[in-house]
């Protein structure tokens, strides 16, 4: 066979789905991470939990997305993509999705939500874009506010609070005197979470040494750049290229048992020391899920849908890799976590547990069902793909309980409530487009 039979055989392989997806009249989502992410499952969880909940997604179809495989439905077409951190990849992925017809792209992270907008932006009708996995989303240009953005475009955002954030890190050691940084020279979110550090560092009367890199390769080096300066902890922005790094940036520092500090608590279980912010992850999917059935439902109008900005904080701590560093956990800071690494499991308190099941609208029995098992379940399985079916019976158990909870009216109108308080009034837009003129005056 010679090369252009076969080149021509694969791409016929790879268009098949699509072209079956286009012939049933379902609406058609890809799905396209950036990473993947630590927070990318349990997202995906969320949204695919709110489709199952609204039927656009049978039990056994469910089955099938959780093994990472895509369906043609009954109801819908869903299809997975990943670019594993590349961005020529993820031109590619988006130009195919909308080649193939796609109805909504669900976007990942801000490289591949820019990239989205940049391709479809000049379409015709532009393909809607629904984002989540985002910090800073006027950072990063994708929106100048809540309603103003392109109209094809929402989604949902958390901006980290580095003031927050810096105290807490401060708990393990109030006596830092020197810290290190790192961010990609050409991340918005990363140069802007750097330069909060270092203000608020010096603001504190400690010095702050940054680096600043080009890709995934400067990594290691700039880390023991910064541990050959003296500094005593590194603390990092949210970046994406330093979040798709993580590991490295920790064994490099772990190697002179410097702790790493990072605004996700998630990713003590990547070897972070400490880890503090936003966590509801399962919550972005849930938004996620809503926005695209009523969407597909109600043809909800991207233009007046806000940016949703969601808020919270949460504490991580990695009490193994403090262990290995013969480090000592503040007790504060244990005291205070959510999450907890130990012995290899991902352990939650009672709190962050009883704030998931009131957003779930969770009943008495799962509650106690949940909470019976906080102290000893190891929950990193919600980290793994397809966490909303669970590995484990009883987790699984409860989450079927859950989608059938979610269906009961006072549950869905609380839903429909969440979509009518981003609605942006032409009043709202022309309000936020008058103090933007007036900012850039």
């Amino acid at each position: 066979m010679n090369k252009q039979i076969a080149l021509a055989l694969l791409f016929c392989l790879l268009l098949a789905p699509f072209t079956a997806a286009q012939d049933n009249d379902n609406p058609t989502v890809v799905i396209i991470r950036y990473g993947p992410y630590i927070s990318d499952p349990i997202m995906e969880s969320g949204l695919l939990d709110t489709l199952q909940v609204y039927e656009w997604i049978s039990a056994e179809e469910r089955g099938l997305l959780n093994a990472g495989q895509d369906i043609q439905g009954e109801k819908i077409n869903i299809f997975w993509s990943a670019a594993n951190f590349d961005l020529p990849t993820v031109n590619i992925l988006v130009e195919d999705a909308l080649d193939r017809g796609a109805d909504i792209l669900v976007t990942s992270g801000a490289p591949v939500t820019q990239i989205a907008i940049s391709l479809t932006q000049d379409q015709d009708e532009p393909t809607p874009v629904l984002f989540h996995g985002v910090n800073h989303s006027t950072e990063y240009g994708i929106s100048d506010s809540a309603c103003l953005k392109p109209a094809h475009v929402t989604g949902s955002e958390y901006t980290p609070p580095y003031d927050e954030v810096f105290e807490v890190f401060l708990l393990q050691n109030p006596a830092l005197q020197r810290v290190g940084t790192i961010h990609t020279s050409a991340d918005a979110a990363g140069i802007f979470g750097a330069a909060r550090i270092q203000s608020i560092g010096e603001a504190k009367g400690i010095e702050v040494e940054s680096a600043a890199v080009t890709d995934f390769n400067d990594l290691r080096a700039a880390t023991q750049s910064l541990v050959s300066k003296g500094v005593e902890a590194i603390m990092l922005p949210i970046d994406f290229t330093v979040g798709s790094g993580l590991p490295v940036i920790v064994s490099a520092a772990k190697e002179e048992q410097i702790p790493v500090f990072y605004p996700v608590p998630g990713t003590v279980m990547l070897g972070v020391t400490v880890g503090v912010g936003f966590f509801d992850y399962y919550a972005q999917g849930i938004d996620t899920g809503l926005v695209l059935n009523a969407r597909f439902t109600d043809g909800i109008d991207f233009n007046t849908l806000a940016v949703n900005s969601l808020t919270g904080s949460s504490v991580g701590i990695n009490v193994d890799v403090a262990n290995e560093m013969e480090m000592e956990v503040a007790q504060e800071l244990r005291e205070i976590a959510d999450i907890t690494v130990h012995d290899g499991a991902m352990l939650l308190s009672q709190a962050v547990l009883e704030r998931q099941m009131e957003m779930l609208g969770a009943d008495d029995t799962i509650r106690q069902m949940v909470l019976s098992l906080g102290d000893e379940m190891d929950w990193s399985m919600l980290m793994q793909p397809g966490a909303g079916g669970g590995t484990d019976p009883m987790v699984a158990q409860m989450f079927q309980m859950l989608i059938e909870l979610r269906r009961s009216p006072e549950n869905l109108a609380a839903d429909a409530a969440l979509l009518e308080i981003r609605h942006c009034s032409d009043e709202m837009i022309a309000e936020q487009q008058a103090d933007l003129d007036a900012a850039n005056e």
